[in-house]
């Protein structure tokens, strides 16, 4: 199974990534990290987001995303209401 965490940079606390990659680390899971550029009509800037791909067994995978989803609605609450955290799994294209 993979699954896609976008953050937005400016927005998501440094707090957010270690847990996320500690948590990556220890459930034994891999990850490709990689930085997109785009413009954000709400916004209207360009705003720089990380997107962390996590691969492993669905079991570790799964364990992962349910950990992480706790904090997605405290994070997103911390930028104003607005959406600065998506979470795409592979089960969901």
């Amino acid at each position: 199974m993979i699954v896609e965490f976008k953050l937005e940079e400016t927005y998501v606390q440094p707090a957010y990534l270690k847990t996320l990659y500690d948590t990556i680390e220890e459930l034994n899971c891999k990850c490709n990290t990689y930085l997109e550029e785009r413009y954000n009509r709400e916004r209207r800037k360009y705003t720089k987001t990380r997107v962390v791909e996590v691969y492993g067994s669905d079991t570790m995978v799964s364990w992962l995303l349910l950990r992480m989803q706790r904090y997605k609605h405290h994070v997103n609450k911390l930028a104003e209401g607005k959406s600065v955290l998506d979470v795409y799994s592979s089960d969901e294209k």
